[in-house]
């Protein structure tokens, strides 16, 4: 059997599953329940914070077959269920807009409006990139959210709100993701590898969802590369080559020269992180962190970093 990619594998298939996003899960979840359901919605947010993964729950939740109305949660058992999430319900069409982005692309795709879903609720479209629509095109699905019929739900995604036109954002309910928090990243990382029986260091788990940057699916796929790269087992050492990053306690050692105003010892100390072939970008965040933990001992007096401690003591907490 192929290897399935962790992003896909353990993609969400209820909202329970969602990883973040707590805010938008409950205006939803107060639309179904109070029945004030929008016509069209349109999911913002940076990439992999979960836009195309909620709405696709949000798709089923609303054509689930278990009940006779739209359901909090999805079963993920029933016909329509499981259509959905293979991508062949007849009444739930999901477009990329990055490649259909011509006005005959979105006529053809809204020439079955009028028609009332044969075996659902509603005939739901979810249109993906929807920023990448022509203006053509954004005026031909004007036209149709001007004057939705009853039966039809469209839901879109967007990274760029902002090319959106106005005219579009102003019928629909905009719902802004938030990047993930690191802490979250760490947690759902942590309990997909104990899933896996993949061994793992807590500053492995730490490394990867720092880099995730907010997003849950890059954060997946770098932990996918770590896996590959370390065999199966995750190590530090072998995360930092991965990510071009270094320990900071080469930052330490410049820093400490730094204070001393020692300058050939400064050299050397950068000479090294030099030779580490690591990314500068990764060099900064390392020095940002860094001020940011002599920062706070000087206040909190918390740090359980004897080198940090030293450097607290030497560097004026006004600098």
């Amino acid at each position: 059997m192929s290897y399935q990619v962790l992003a896909r594998k353990y993609r969400p298939s209820t909202f329970s599953e969602v990883v973040g996003q707590e805010h938008i899960l409950k205006a939803l979840e107060n639309s179904i329940q109070h029945n004030k359901l929008h016509q069209a919605y349109i999911f913002s947010g940076t990439r992999g914070v979960g836009k195309t993964t909620i709405a696709r729950v949000f798709a089923k939740c609303l054509n689930c077959q278990k009940a006779d109305m739209p359901m909090l949660e999805p079963c993920n058992e029933c016909t329509a269920c499981m259509e959905i999430k293979d991508g062949r319900h007849i009444e739930f069409l999901e477009v990329d807009a990055a490649s259909r982005t011509g006005v005959d692309d979105m006529r053809e795709l809204l020439e079955s409006v009028q028609y009332k879903p044969a075996n659902a609720r509603y005939k739901i479209y979810l249109i993906d990139e929807v920023h990448m629509l022509s203006k053509s095109s954004f005026n031909a699905l004007l036209k149709t959210l001007e004057e939705p019929p009853p039966h039809v739900m469209f839901l879109m995604a967007t990274t760029e709100a902002e090319k959106v036109p106005k005219t579009v954002l102003s019928r629909c309910l905009q719902l802004n993701l938030k990047v993930i928090p690191e802490t979250q990243i760490r947690e759902h990382i942590q309990s997909l590898l104990d899933l896996e029986n993949i061994s793992y260091d807590d500053e492995s788990l730490n490394l990867i969802a720092n880099s995730a940057q907010g997003s849950i699916r890059d954060g997946l796929t770098l932990l996918d590369q770590a896996i590959a790269h370390g065999n199966g087992v995750l190590e530090s050492d072998q995360v930092k080559a991965l990510l071009g990053t270094i320990d900071q306690s080469h930052i330490i050692e410049l820093m400490n020269h730094v204070v001393a105003s020692d300058g050939d010892g400064a050299y050397l100390a950068l000479n090294k992180i030099t030779e580490l072939n690591v990314e500068y970008e990764q060099v900064l965040k390392i020095i940002i962190s860094v001020f940011h933990q002599i920062s706070l001992h000087q206040q909190l007096q918390n740090s359980e970093v004897p080198a940090i401690e030293k450097l607290a003591e030497n560097l004026d907490p006004q600098i």
